[in-house]
């Protein structure tokens, strides 16, 4: 302990004693050195512990590295005072010769069951260190900022103690390997991941998209959240595509025939050939739907024209070669005369011109 004495002269034969206590420091205190240490002659060891596995660095005022040792264990260096750094936080040292300085730091654990980084950063938004969940990390104390897949929580390490936090969990199940995205409130991504595997966040209100369709979620600390979806599989015996519409009549995604889709549940509208199927998606299942096989067969080289009942051209394609469509009642044209047909689900029909 240092003392500030003033002599403070009241009377000619009488004077006062005035002493004040130097601030100490609220994280460090000093104790004799071990024998045992191995600290060179002339000069102190400090020593900075909390729950965690990194390391510290002690730096002069210009920012040299002096000396640095891991967590729980002590570094040497001659008397003076110093800089203490630990994973970019900091706090002013001093090391004293043949004694050894203490000082306790705090840690933070983010915990949650993916194998994920969750993200430290200062007042300012600037990443200060970065670990596994699970893992703690090491910081003075102050008052901090965590971040897992861009949700954000504030947090204070405190010293000699354990800041644990609790993410949740979001998993988006589906049978296709297509991937799912998780937006914020504005639609900003906050990350996305393939179906079937979890991702982890702060708490938050946040919202799932699948192939442009989209349902809200709360995500809590400590807490599972499951969005199933469903799926869509068109098929067709042709080498074309399939397209899926919402309500309002704008496209959410496309593949071929014999290619699965995963939706968010609800009901849907798939075009092939430009021509519709009501379909209907529902959680944790596959509804399959079976188009139709037209072929023209002629041996003319010229091109047929697949017509809806009101004359509307659906599609065309060259003749012997082949187009899918959903089971109905079509005409088919080539050059100047037009027939109709009736196309069966699953079935093959020839039109021999």
């Amino acid at each position: 302990m240092k003392l500030t004495c003033v002599l403070t002269g009241l009377l000619p034969l009488l004077a006062t004693v005035s002493c004040t206590k130097a601030p100490d420091d609220p994280i460090c205190h000093y104790e004799p050195l071990p024998a045992s240490s191995g600290t060179p002659a002339g000069q102190g060891g400090i020593q900075i512990t909390a729950a965690a596995d990194d390391y510290f660095y002690i730096l002069d005022k210009a920012g040299k590295e002096i000396s640095h040792a891991r967590l729980n264990m002590s570094a040497s260096a001659k008397p003076g005072n110093y800089v203490a750094k630990l994973n970019n936080s900091s706090h002013p040292v001093q090391i004293r010769e043949s004694t050894l300085t203490k000082c306790s730091a705090g840690s933070v654990v983010l915990r949650g069951n993916t194998d994920e980084y969750y993200y430290v950063l200062d007042s300012t938004q600037h990443e200060m260190a970065h670990n596994k969940l699970g893992t703690g990390l090491a910081f003075f104390p102050g008052k901090y900022m965590l971040q897992m897949n861009n949700t954000p929580q504030e947090f204070e390490v405190k010293p000699s103690a354990v800041t644990d936090v609790q993410a949740g969990i979001l998993t988006v199940p589906g049978s296709t390997d297509e991937y799912y995205y998780v937006l914020d409130s504005t639609g900003r991504e906050l990350a996305h991941q393939k179906l079937s595997r979890p991702l982890a966040f702060l708490p938050a209100a946040a919202t799932v998209k699948v192939n442009n369709t989209s349902a809200p979620v709360q995500i809590a600390a400590g807490s599972l959240v499951e969005l199933k979806t469903g799926a869509i599989l068109v098929h067709g015996t042709t080498d074309e595509y399939y397209y899926v519409f919402g309500a309002a009549g704008n496209e959410l995604a496309h593949n071929k025939l014999e290619g699965p889709l995963s939706f968010v549940d609800g009901d849907y509208t798939v075009k092939v050939n430009n021509a519709a199927i009501a379909v209907k998606v529902e959680a944790g299942k596959t509804n399959e739907y079976q188009t139709a096989t037209l072929i023209v067969k002629s041996g003319a080289d010229l091109y047929y024209y697949v017509l809806d009942r009101n004359g509307t051209e659906l599609g065309h394609n060259k003749v012997n070669a082949a187009m899918a469509f959903p089971e109905g009642a079509y005409s088919v044209k080539l050059a100047n005369e037009t027939r109709p047909v009736t196309l069966t689900a699953a079935k093959i029909t020839a039109v021999n011109w």
